[in-house]
């Protein structure tokens, strides 16, 4: 049997449709305010740097670790994480002086290139290369045996694309043993 709705059926039957029309036009209405008063998406204010790398140099086959056409005296192929793909081209500065038996205090610059859109970070750096016995005498060159190892801090800044209005301290550190070399980036940069 066909039963008629009647208007004494909202219990059994549910919402009329006044009053269905009414509670959608109210969430509608209620989810525009919420949307407008959040406003437009802003940029990320934070931005975590968590990279690393390995590579492998054939000794006969060792030239530097850049490209001919990169002006820089070390580079890497970086896994940024959610950051993609980036070169990493450090120049040496100035700076080389012993600080203790195996180690030497460092400067230089780094730069960091993604390479999904070419957005790029660079900034000085300041740091200690530690190396046992005389294998650190070898500055630009692996020692293909001695283990090395160097950690610098990064002021990173004046970034262009997703870096841009970035700025920050960022803690890098490599090690190689032979001609294997692992290298590391850890930081944060901040507007």
């Amino acid at each position: 049997m066909i039963r008629r709705r009647t208007p004494g059926d909202k219990a059994h039957w549910g919402l009329g449709f006044r009053e269905l029309r009414r509670h959608v036009l109210t969430t509608i209405a209620t989810m525009g305010a919420v949307v407008l008063a959040a406003g437009p998406a802003t940029a990320s204010t934070s931005l975590e740097i968590e990279g690393s790398y390995s590579a492998h140099l054939s000794r006969p086959d060792y030239q530097g670790r850049c490209l001919p056409d990169v002006a820089g005296d070390e580079c890497a192929v970086v896994d940024l994480g959610g950051l993609g793909i980036a070169d990493l081209v450090y120049i040496y500065g100035p700076t080389f002086e012993r600080a203790g038996r195996s180690c030497f205090d460092v400067d230089g610059t780094f730069t960091l290139t993604l390479r999904s859109d070419n957005s790029n970070i660079s900034g000085p750096s300041t740091g200690r290369f530690c190396v046992p016995g005389n294998s650190g005498q070898q500055r630009g060159t692996p020692s293909y045996g001695n283990p090395q190892d160097e950690h610098d801090s990064i002021d990173f800044a004046d970034g262009t694309g997703q870096f841009a209005g970035l700025h920050g301290t960022v803690a890098y550190s490599e090690w190689n043993a032979g001609a294997h070399f692992e290298g590391k980036l850890t930081g944060r940069l901040t507007a």
